[in-house]
């Protein structure tokens, strides 16, 4: 019996080391949603990410624009999985640009941090580059590991002056830090923790990215009730960025979505980003 649970541990601790590239992804192609569903004005676009990967977006469009958000998405589903925390932007005037990741929905590719860098980084400045949406302020929106992308692709590709305003909610510091957390709450994963030092480059962790971002308006949003990524990370990356920024735990919050619950907390949020970029509804 003895041997036989040790050989059912060896065996999940391969599992999960094998599979660490690819462990912070969580892909699907099926598509829940369209904007169709939610009354909003809409067209489908394609991006080519750097090396040359395509990228399926939508882009949703409010009648009266004051700013354009590019909103990336955390790491379960695709674009369509998430429509109910952004389709609601339109409605408070705010055009968004939503892109799957590779690997995700109708983008080509296979996931990976690397490759999901370059994926956010290329949606940021399609975004920039388009002549609707580059006509108003850009505001960059990530949603936990949307966020930690976010973070890094703008810091490694020289963005932030082109972007009036970057948006985290529930995102992380490291990738290790995260990959050990999850893999200390199962028995059979628990023995793998010590061995998940640099699975990522520690050069893309967010937290060894943020502080690149001086001058560019940051504000980390969080759940302190988060039971998948602790609050505590986004006061390490609060901590860890330049002025301006601001940190704003969202008490009795959850992970992600916070504040599109309902009306009142989308109408709060949709005021403090125009409190940010100076604006008036």
């Amino acid at each position: 019996m003895k041997r036989v649970f040790l050989l059912i541990c060896f065996f999940n601790f391969w599992l999960f080391l094998s599979g660490c590239a690819s462990y912070f992804f969580y892909p699907n192609r099926d598509i829940t949603y369209t904007p169709d569903n939610f009354e909003v004005n809409y067209e489908s676009r394609e991006i080519t990410s750097a090396d040359n990967t395509k990228l399926f977006a939508w882009i949703l469009y409010a009648k009266n624009p004051k700013a354009t958000i590019v909103y990336f998405h955390g790491n379960a589903g695709n674009i369509s999985y998430f429509l109910p925390a952004y389709y609601w932007l339109p409605q408070r005037g705010f055009n968004v640009l939503a892109a799957d990741y590779r690997g995700y929905g109708a983008s080509g590719g296979e996931a990976s941090v690397e490759g999901a860098l370059l994926d956010v980084a290329s949606a940021i400045k399609y975004a920039i580059k388009d002549q609707n949406l580059s006509k108003y302020p850009i505001v960059v929106l990530g949603q936990s590991l949307g966020g930690a992308l976010s973070i890094t692709a703008i810091a490694k590709n020289d963005l932030k002056t082109k972007i009036s305003l970057l948006i985290t909610e529930g995102s992380f510091t490291s990738y290790e830090t995260i990959a050990k957390d999850v893999a200390k709450r199962r028995l059979l994963t628990y023995i793998a923790a010590p061995f998940l030092s640099n699975i990522v480059d520690r050069d893309l962790d967010p937290i060894n990215n943020i502080e690149k971002l001086e001058n560019l308006p940051i504000l980390i949003t969080h759940g302190d009730r988060d039971n998948l990524i602790p609050v505590s990370h986004a006061r390490d990356l609060y901590d860890k960025a330049k002025e301006p920024k601001e940190l704003s735990v969202i008490f009795g919050g959850w992970h992600i979505n916070n504040y599109g619950q309902n009306s009142a907390t989308r109408d709060k949020f949709a005021e403090k980003i125009y409190e940010k970029l100076g604006k008036t509804p």
